[in-house]
């Protein structure tokens, strides 16, 4: 079954387009090569015809009728170029492109087998399971995310929709028809035309603003609300999805609510944010293919650590400097790598570098090593040797530091490129930057080093991050905050009172000396046996937060105690 059936009441100017004639191409040659079968769809941007390609016989092409309006030629030629650029396996793969003397355009594209999601909404009496539709969403949370961050330019969908999702043999999204996508630009207050489907487009769309992200995002509320509530729109019902369902999980129609809001600034900013919200509700269908024929291979073996750990962000920082966010940061990742669990430190590109220095990098980094920042910024090609220590990659800052700039999405496209289940991410005290406030949007949780010093904790700039943080706890984020250089048995009443809420864990204070000694040797102190043993020890209530609980239980660290091991804890 194939189907690109496309509804018919887009909206533009607050006018309804009429389809031409269905039927005037079929049976027709079209640019010289491609004969004109059939009707697949129609739409109010134009019709889907199945043509033949007369020069490559057998090879069949969807071909897109692009309707003329207001003799606006720039907008065909638009999606022709929008649609030539995207290199995405999920989106149409545009092949060619043509007018006629009547100024009709016509884009070829390969031709998709499957039917709409409309079609499987329709065809099961509106009865698609949560499991379905979830799976669903965090596929196009992943295609949102490729547009969003398309470079030079984000390019913004604005007509999300049931009929404009097609579904494979595979189970596999595909996202058709860009007529009404463009480009956004920064600045600009309004759109030139406000198009988008009654029903599912944001209410930027019909108010003459400009759409960006955050309306894409509105569309995917929109989606869900639908398909999960049997096909009610949000904007008719006024009623929030809990409120008519209530069997479903909180924290599917807390998100779906989330996404609904009507200004843009309160909804959900990027769609790696919705997609970490889902993923916490289906563990199961987060596996990629690769990890699923891993466990598959494994069921009569040990169970696969990679299987059992849904992939996590976690935002490493401190409330001031020198309080100890890196040797936090690389104290987690060292117990990670201790128990048996891939994980990876990325040091954020515009704090000032520590990390290379600290793990000796001129001597222990791989000699074709190159830094984050010249691959996603000046183009330079990056060895596919990472630098590894054991189940840890390491992912530094260049030691002479970054003076160029650094994008969010820079940090999107470097995080894609880590295949780690856990991936630290140490933003020193840079809480204000926007790259920052990004990455933190999209984690699953959130470590915030402070010491027990009042006044370090009273200043100015302490009391704004915290501002910041709770912006993060009130949108469900998992803030946890990590005393350094502290005993737990010894913190100030007072102190832990004037928090957000009592620190989960606390580090020890090491001395410096000793730190010192491990450095200049090339070593992490956090890798020697009792250090090890006593850091475990520390952090055991973060590793349960962030870890399930039978790979907890079942991964204890195991550390290699020298032969002096013993003396040292006695002496």
């Amino acid at each position: 079954m194939s189907s690109y059936n496309q509804g018919n009441s887009s909206l533009k100017g607050g006018i309804l387009f009429i389809v031409s004639s269905q039927k005037r191409w079929i049976g027709t040659c079209i640019g010289g090569r491609y004969q004109v079968e059939s009707l697949l769809g129609q739409g109010g941007m134009g019709n889907v015809y199945l043509a033949e390609d007369l020069k490559l016989k057998g090879k069949k092409w969807a071909v897109k009728e692009c309707l003329p309006y207001e003799d606006d030629v720039a907008s065909f030629m638009e999606e022709a170029e929008m649609l030539a650029c995207l290199q995405h396996p999920q989106l149409p793969q545009l092949v060619d492109y043509f007018t006629t003397d009547e100024g009709i355009g016509f884009l070829v594209m390969d031709y998709i087998h499957g039917p709409t999601l409309q079609d499987m909404f329709d065809a099961q009496r509106t009865v698609l399971s949560v499991n379905e539709i979830v799976h669903i969403a965090l596929q196009l949370c992943d295609l949102f995310h490729y547009l969003h961050t398309f470079q030079p330019q984000p390019i913004i969908y604005r007509d999300l929709k049931p009929s404009n999702v097609m579904i494979n043999e595979n189970d596999q999204v595909r996202l058709i028809d860009f007529g009404v996508a463009r480009h956004y630009t920064q600045g600009k207050q309004s759109d030139t035309m406000q198009m988008g489907t009654i029903g599912f487009a944001a209410p930027e769309q019909f108010l003459g603003f400009q759409t960006d992200e955050r309306s894409d995002l509105y569309t995917l509320g929109a989606n869900l609300y639908y398909l999960l509530s049997g096909g009610q729109y949000a904007y008719m019902t006024k009623k929030t999805l809990d409120q008519i369902c209530s069997n479903l999980p909180e924290g599917l129609t807390s998100t779906v609510t989330l996404l609904l809001q009507e200004n843009p600034q309160d909804r959900c900013q990027t769609a790696m944010e919705v997609k970490q919200r889902l993923k916490t509700l289906l563990p199961d269908l987060l596996l990629t293919d690769s990890y699923k024929q891993t466990k598959k291979q494994n069921m009569n073996h040990k169970p696969d650590v990679l299987s059992s750990i849904p992939d996590q962000l976690i935002i490493v920082g401190g409330l001031y400097a020198g309080v100890g966010a890196t040797f936090t940061a690389i104290s987690l990742a060292r117990i990670l790598n201790a128990m048996e669990i891939p994980n990876a430190l990325v040091e954020h590109p515009t704090i000032e570098p520590d990390l290379y220095m600290l793990l000796f990098g001129d001597r222990k980094a791989p000699q074709s090593y190159s830094f984050a920042t010249k691959k996603y910024t000046e183009q330079q090609a990056r060895s596919d040797e990472p630098w590894t220590s054991g189940h840890t990659t390491w992912v530094p800052l260049d030691p002479n530091g970054w003076t160029g700039e650094w994008h969010s999405t820079d940090s999107f496209k470097l995080l894609y490129t880590i295949k780690k289940p856990i991936v630290l991410w140490d933003v020193s005290t840079r809480w204000e930057d926007l790259s920052v406030r990004e990455l933190c949007h999209s984690a699953d949780h959130i470590l915030v080093v402070l010491d027990t010093s009042p006044a370090k904790c009273s200043r100015p700039s302490a009391r704004a991050y915290l501002e910041i943080l709770d912006t993060y706890r009130k949108r469900g984020k998992k803030v946890h905050f990590v005393a350094n250089r502290s005993d737990s048995g010894q913190l100030p009443k007072e102190w832990v009172n004037a928090l957000p809420e009592a620190p989960l864990c606390t580090l020890p204070e090491i001395p410096y000396e000793e730190v010192m000694r491990a450095v200049w040797k090339g070593d992490c102190i956090q890798d020697q046996a009792n250090r090890m043993e006593q850091l475990y020890m520390c952090l055991t209530p973060l590793l349960k937060a962030i870890l399930p609980e039978s790979i907890h239980k079942n991964n204890r660290i195991k550390t290699k105690k020298s032969l002096f091991s013993g003396f040292r804890k006695h002496g």
